[in-house]
């Protein structure tokens, strides 16, 4: 699916993760309109010394972001987020994106989708491969995606990824309690979430979907009691 993501953001901002990349992440397209073929090993070490709120400086850290997400994405399937080499690529791709954004001086610039998209990405690939850990560290990783998701939907509402990727966050804490009712709360906070959402692009459509029917699986499977409107 992260071929799909890495579309919509295209689409979206930038036209002139279980384990790996799956779920909403296949459907995130990385810009490679920023990095040259092949060469993203550079760019990854590449030491961005810029600072400046301007649009070229912000797009210098989103460029040293995607190459060591990319990276990241393509280490094997075995590869965890304890693994050192792992952890210093997703280190560099999240810090890169927060720098994008925060040096961004557009409020408004179509870049910002693509950058809290590569955010999302990141945090998602990183909490994804954590599976193997204990779930104080999995719950701390999630609480960021979930920050950052609102974060997305606050400053990029126009764009579904926030919605998305928060609904995913949400069903995923849901899945760290006691299996019953304990979990409907969140799984009532991503069913409300993707509710709200607005029409996602093409690339993600199925992933919305996907996400619904577990969504409504899980409220099922736990015995949560229907919200009874007036």
């Amino acid at each position: 699916m992260v071929a799909a993501l890495l579309a919509a953001i295209l689409g979206a901002g930038c036209a002139g993760t279980t384990g790996g990349a799956g779920g909403i992440d296949a459907a995130i397209d990385l810009p490679s309109t920023r990095a040259i073929a092949g060469d993203f090993n550079s760019i990854a070490v590449t030491d961005i010394s810029c600072n400046e709120r301007t649009e070229a400086c912000a797009k210098s850290h989103a460029t040293k972001g995607d190459a060591c997400l990319r990276l990241a994405i393509e280490q094997p399937q075995s590869a965890s987020a304890q693994d050192a080499k792992m952890r210093r690529l997703l280190d560099c791709a999240e810090t890169g994106y927060r720098k994008a954004l925060a040096l961004q001086p557009q409020k408004n610039a179509p870049s910002r989708v693509s950058y809290h998209g590569g955010l999302l990405l990141t945090l998602s690939e990183r909490r994804n491969r954590l599976d193997d850990v204990r779930d104080k560290k999995l719950d701390r990783e999630n609480e960021k995606l979930l920050m950052a998701a609102r974060d997305a939907r606050r400053e990029v509402p126009g764009s579904a990824l926030g919605f998305l990727y928060g609904a995913s966050a949400h069903v995923y804490r849901a899945t760290l309690s006691p299996q019953g009712r304990s979990r409907c709360s969140d799984l009532r906070q991503a069913e409300l979430m993707l509710q709200r959402s607005p029409p996602p692009p093409r690339e993600l459509m199925e992933e919305q979907r996907r996400i619904s029917s577990l969504v409504q699986r899980t409220l099922r499977s736990n015995g949560c009691p229907r919200i009874s409107r007036v």
